[in-house]
């Protein structure tokens, strides 16, 4: 029963969240309004008793962690949108799940939207990660960080020149996400190298429709990927 209110809570908060940044409020209003759902959010984790939590974007809410491994006791805190510094917004759910004395570890999967947005930066994506991986490091817990898989325009509905700008940003960002889980010392998952063809195009069989999220063949690959440090906690 706990369990089951846990989740229609949080699958409330994320269509708020949803929602908001659909309606194009205000930057600003949208931040605080994120901010306070976020903290409501992690006071709703007070009873949770999430070992594993898998940390990020769409392709993080979008997969089925809890069928993917029944066995552990994991939680998704994926947002769709999400870009590094709304999980810096986001990170009282991690503490959260830290105080309770059960959190182990954390699968990092973000920087994809960042990497989309008209406003990518190298500079600020670097500043944001790092600040992200030193905050979730000074929890404790063991952080597992992920590349970014690209885009594909191969049978989706993404255009061809969309797609290659896309892959040329996400690769600037996987550099620097390899260089600082290297300098944090934090295990690295490097979903872009296995998931990408030679070009930087997502694999097709990995993608949806829209050229950008996983299908189903894409998350079970991640799945098994991600298994045997699953499976060792």
């Amino acid at each position: 029963m706990r369990k089951t209110i846990l989740i229609s809570v949080l699958a409330v908060l994320v269509l708020l969240l949803a929602g908001c940044s659909q309606d194009k409020i205000d930057r600003e209003q949208f931040d605080i309004m994120y901010a306070h759902l976020s903290q409501v959010w992690a006071q709703s984790l007070a009873h949770a008793d999430a070992e594993i939590a898998f940390y990020g974007d769409s392709r993080v809410i979008g997969a089925d962690w809890n069928a993917a491994y029944p066995d552990s006791a994991v939680i998704n805190l994926g947002v769709g949108g999400d870009r590094i510094n709304d999980l810096i917004t986001r990170l009282p759910q991690i503490e959260t799940l830290v105080a309770k004395g059960n959190l182990e570890c954390c699968f990092l999967a973000i920087g994809g939207n960042d990497c989309l947005s008209s406003g990518f930066d190298t500079t600020k994506f670097r500043q944001e990660y790092d600040s992200l991986l030193t905050r979730l490091k000074n929890l404790g817990i063991t952080v597992y960080v992920n590349t970014i898989a690209g885009v594909t325009p191969d049978g989706t509905s993404l255009s061809s020149k969309d797609a290659k700008k896309a892959n040329s940003k996400m690769a600037q960002g996987n550099e620097i996400i390899r260089e600082l889980a290297s300098a944090h010392g934090m295990t690295l998952i490097d979903m872009a190298q296995l998931m990408n063809n030679e070009d930087g195009t997502l694999k097709t069989a990995y993608a949806s429709a829209d050229g950008v999220h996983f299908s189903a063949e894409g998350n079970s690959f991640w799945f098994e990927t991600l298994r045997p440090y699953v499976e060792a906690i």
